[in-house]
């Protein structure tokens, strides 16, 4: 029976509104739709064969309004509509499939909303008997094997069955492949739950190829969505989510940016009654909170992350499946808060307890998040005090039990239960190893977490390994720490991630030597570890700044393909918005950090290549022990190793690597020393540096001018410490580090090795060679709130001048700006910058040289990394500013990151920086008489070092004298508001208190070979 003409055009407008809402997301166009069809069946006779396809169409569009609106009314009228459509159409009939899709649809939102496992598993019955008796060339198969997906999906998530997740990919695949061209919008839509599922394989197994195709096929989704499609905003925010996911395993911070960007836009777009709204809000405060680790920014990352948590979980209603999610996230952002405070909120943790047990409690044991918040429970609790130990334990155990091995967030849950077991005795003892090494040997899971296992590991070894007779064991696991860091920072890699990630690693190289060394393998084996695990920022950059002469000579087609390479990995980062706008502005275009990803995957296949080649085997790889032995070709190099275990000083010199132990340092000295270390001269000089010394023979000051020379690669804390300055300095003999060797520094033996290698190159200076000697005064500082008036500034770079024209170089001042500043070294033969520096506090890239544009483009230690001087090397950077060699983040003190190791990366042969504040007038001096020994020693190696030990000594020597000038004994350590002497006298010893003048020659460092 046909349709009258009246009911048959009513059905062409409702379907047509219907279009145009899909196309709009236009609310007042399904209104319309809902009205004409009703209006429709209203004058239709209920015997009519297409009233069962009227029905179904009409279930649609309620369902649909009942999505934009949240209206439960609808919803239930959608069902109600599809199965009466269902009931009406026999089995066999051909529109039977769309009316049972359309009823599955129906009841998997009502799951959603309602969290009733029967309405899911009839949803899944409905779909599968849909795409079993739909005809091949049904042209909605494609929706129903989609369908089908999707309750799969969900089904698998709130029952932890893999089987169903490996169903609902294949089925999302053959939705995808059935989809016809033109449907644009449902294929976003395919695309995107395929991501989804793909990024939680990726969970399952770890297989970063997983992920890798969730975040391709979540880019496939936006790129083929239409603009205005009524499911663009969570297409994007789902893109969003899988970068996030590996911003989460990786840490590279172009993932991160860009998700948040993506959610923002996301959430601009999506009403503020929209279902999807909630979903949106609670990735964007994911997101945010990831931020917020990096930063540090409470105020501008982690308060609107919980403003939009708590909006998310406002919006989601009682029985609504993603409440306990929620729930759960926004008990973990309050346990942030609670930590990013310095009074801690009780109120805060109190209220995360209390939120993560209700999330607990409302979700299914089989739910496939149930570990995870266990987990989450667990970490909860065992902040709370010693009386909830004991549950966090038990939810710490159910969060591994509930997870198989090969998990990806297996090893983080381990960790966690292995943290409580380790502070009882006994059996648990055991099991707490042996659950930090399973995390530790799992490749499935992040490194992070891995990393995160070893350090506990490391930290406790003499408890878990040496005392059980279990050496070999820990030196294994000292070892495999070491190769996971080389992981954790890969080539490709911008400088900021890889700092990022480093912080996390802070000391494991340490106690990896240490555990060496305790275990009696050969000095050797530990200075390896400690080159191998610090220093890993820097050293990469020295590893693309290699000399490739020999590779050019044997292989010029590798020697170009690294090249090429590696200019590749130096470009600078692309515009922040290279993926576009929501949808359709920007087809095709990946997230940035793919391109830098593949070519870091091309340059590793490349270095392997070139170690094939005969004579090659070495290229790139750590110090060998040969190496190691270069560095000391001008005299000993002393790595001070400090740890918890045991501290040591290993010494290259010409007989070999030797390890000294320095029986009276512990690692909690130093760091207590470290927030004053000019106070601690006398105690650097009895338990370190006169030691060393007794083993070297710098027994007495030299006699002659043939003073020996030291370098020192402090670890840790030591780093803060000014070893050239240690001794007693008002006590006669000779007993200071001044009066028995010159001493450099460097970041690493590694940064020596460089050093050396480039000395046949060693740059030239001289006027005649075109050689510039760039002077750079400021002498006020704009825009800075104290001191911005650098009185001597003028003084101490003129009096450089004068003895630079002496020495026939010529001297010129650019503009006190970023770019001409970079512009004036590339014809630079020395640089010497009077000014201020500024120490960033936790991000050491950050830390720059105040020229008049510091505020808007400052000089920056990044912005030094990124620039390569190596065709036309400087020979000495001269920076009197405050800080230029001082590290003040204590998670970075492994990489030595600060601006005088980045003008030795960037190519300064030398570099003079200081450790902490030094003063303007005693700026001049000390400039001068370094000056004065360059003019009179020549441009050499030897005279810059020379030159700053000489000049300090004269103005250490002025400080003496001034201090005590009838040159009595200090009788207590000196550095504070007042000292002692002791005069001899007739009859008894007397104590004079005189005022201190401030050490102010201290500072002032060498860093060069």
């Amino acid at each position: 029976m046909t349709l009258s003409r009246d009911a048959g055009g009513l059905l062409r407008e409702g379907n047509e509104q219907y279009h145009e809402y899909c196309a709009t997301g236009a609310l007042v166009c399904l209104n319309e739709a809902i009205n004409l069809t009703e209006e429709a069946v209203r004058s239709v006779p209920k015997s009519n064969a297409s009233i069962p396809t009227i029905l179904s169409n009409l279930s649609v569009f309620y369902r649909e309004r009942s999505i934009l609106t949240t209206s439960p009314g609808d919803l239930e009228e959608a069902i109600r509509l599809a199965q009466q459509a269902v009931d009406l159409t026999p089995e066999g009939d051909l529109d039977r499939p769309s009316a049972l899709t359309n009823l599955s649809n129906g009841l998997e939102q009502r799951f959603m909303w309602k969290g009733q496992m029967e309405d899911l598993e009839r949803a899944v019955a409905a779909s599968e008997e849909a795409v079993k008796t739909a005809a091949e060339d049904d042209a909605g198969l494609y929706i129903m094997w989609n369908n089908l997906a999707k309750q799969l999906g969900e089904r698998y998530v709130q029952c932890n069955k893999v089987d169903d997740l490996e169903d609902a990919i294949k089925a999302l695949i053959r939705a995808r492949d059935l989809t016809p061209e033109a449907q644009l919008g449902y294929k976003a839509d395919i695309l995107h739950n395929l991501g989804v599922r793909l990024q939680d394989r990726f969970l399952e197994s770890g297989n970063p190829q997983d992920l890798e195709e969730a975040i391709q096929t979540a880019q496939d989704a936006r790129d083929v969505c239409p603009r205005g499609y009524k499911n663009a905003a969570i297409i994007v925010s789902e893109l969003a989510n899988r970068l996030g996911a590996r911003y989460t395993r990786t840490q590279e911070q172009v993932d991160l940016d860009q998700a948040i960007r993506l959610n923002m836009d996301a959430l601009r777009i999506t009403p503020p009654n929209h279902e999807d709204r909630a979903m949106i809000l609670q990735n964007l405060a994911n997101r945010l909170r990831d931020k917020y680790s990096r930063t540090k920014n409470r105020e501008e990352h982690l308060e609107p992350a919980i403003s939009h948590c708590k909006e998310s979980l406002a919006l989601t209603g009682t029985n609504d499946t993603h409440r306990p999610r929620r729930l759960n996230s926004l008990a973990m952002f309050l346990y942030q808060r609670y930590f990013a405070k310095e009074k801690k909120d009780h109120e805060d943790l109190d209220t995360a307890i209390a939120l993560g047990r209700e999330a607990i409690t409302i979700t299914k044991t089989e739910h496939s998040h149930y570990a995870g918040w266990a987990h989450d429970l667990s970490l909860l609790l065992a902040e709370a005090g010693k009386e909830h130990v004991d549950e966090a334990v038990q939810w710490a155990e159910i969060a591994v039990d509930k997870t198989p091995k090969g998990h990806s967030e297996r090893a983080a849950w381990l960790v966690q239960l292995a943290s409580l077991l380790q502070t009882r005795i006994g059996e648990d003892q055991k099991r707490a190893k042996e659950y930090f090494i399973e995390a530790l040997s799992d490749d499935a899971c992040p490194i992070g977490d891995r990393i995160t296992a070893g350090r506990r590991l490391l930290m406790n070894a003499d408890r878990f390994f040496l005392q059980h007779g279990e050496q070999e064991e820990a030196y294994r696991i000292a070892q495999e720490i070491i190769k996971l860091i080389s992981l954790f920072s890969p080539r490709h890699f911008r400088n900021a991630d890889k700092q990022h990630v480093l912080t996390g690693v802070v000391g494991l190289a340490s106690e990896a030597a240490a555990v060496a060394l305790e275990i009696g393998k050969e000095a050797v084996a530990a200075l390896q570890l400690l080159e191998d695990g610090r220093g890993v920022l820097l050293g990469s950059l020295y590893d693309l700044r290699s000399n490739i002469e020999a590779l050019e000579r044997e292989h010029r087609d590798l020697a170009f393909q690294f090249r090429d390479l590696r200019e590749r990995l130096n470009a600078p980062p692309l515009p922040t918005n290279d993926l576009g706008g929501l949808t359709g502005s920007n087809p095709k275009t990946l997230p940035r950090g793919d391109g830098r990803r593949e070519i870091g995957k091309a340059m590793e296949a490349l270095i392997q290549n070139i170690r094939n080649q005969p004579g090659f085997e070495q290229f790139l790889l750590p110090p060998s022990k040969s190496d190691l032995l270069t560095a000391a070709a001008e005299g000993p190099v002393v790595v001070l190793n400090i740890s918890q275990l045991r501290c040591d000083a290993l010494i290259i010199g010409s007989s070999g690597i030797k390890c000294l132990p320095l029986p009276h340092v512990n690692h909690r000295d130093v760091k207590r020393l470290s927030a004053d270390p000019v106070s601690a001269l006398s105690w650097l000089w009895d338990n370190i540096v006169d030691p060393v010394f007794d083993f070297l023979g710098f027994a007495t000051k030299p006699t002659d001018d043939q003073w020996p020379r030291v370098w020192w690669v402090p670890t840790g804390a030591l780093i803060k410490f000014p070893l050239h300055a240690a001794g007693h300095h008002l006590k006669p003999d000779s007993v200071t580090a001044l009066d028995r060797a010159i001493s450099s520094y460097s970041p690493s033996v590694k940064s020596i090795i460089h050093g050396r290698q480039r000395k046949g190159r060693e740059a030239r200076t001289h006027s005649s060679d075109g050689r510039k000697l760039v002077l750079i005064t400021m002498e006020k500082t704009p825009s800075l709130a104290r001191n911005s008036h650098l009185i001597y500034a003028p003084k101490e770079t003129n009096a450089v001048r004068l003895l630079g024209t002496e020495m026939h170089l010529s001297c010129v001042s650019p503009a006190c700006y970023k770019t001409p500043v970079l512009t004036s070294l590339q014809n630079c033969g020395i640089l010497h910058f009077a000014g201020h520096g500024s120490t960033h506090l936790t991000q050491p890239l950050e830390s720059h040289l105040l020229l008049q544009d510091w505020k808007t483009d400052p000089l920056t230690v990044q912005s030094l990394l990124d620039i390569d001087l190596a065709s036309n090397p400087p020979f000495l950077a001269y920076l009197s500013a405050c800080g230029s060699g001082q590290v003040a983040d204590d998670l970075s003190v492994d990489e030595s990151i600060h601006l005088s190791s980045a003008f030795q990366l960037a190519g300064f042969r030398h570099v003079i920086g200081t450790l902490w504040e030094v003063d303007d007038k005693q700026c001049v001096d000390m400039a001068r008489l370094v000056y004065e020994g360059l003019k009179r020693d020549g441009l050499t190696d030897l005279s810059v070092s020379a030159g700053l030990h000489h000049a300090t000594r004269s103005l250490r020597d002025d400080w003496v004298r001034e201090v005590n000038p009838m040159g009595g004994e200090q009788t207590r350590e000196w550095g504070r508001p007042a000292i002692t002497l002791w005069m001899k006298n007739k009859t008894a010893p007397v104590a004079v208190p005189v005022a201190v003048k401030p050490a102010l020659w201290v500072p002032y460092v060498h860093y060069g070979v």
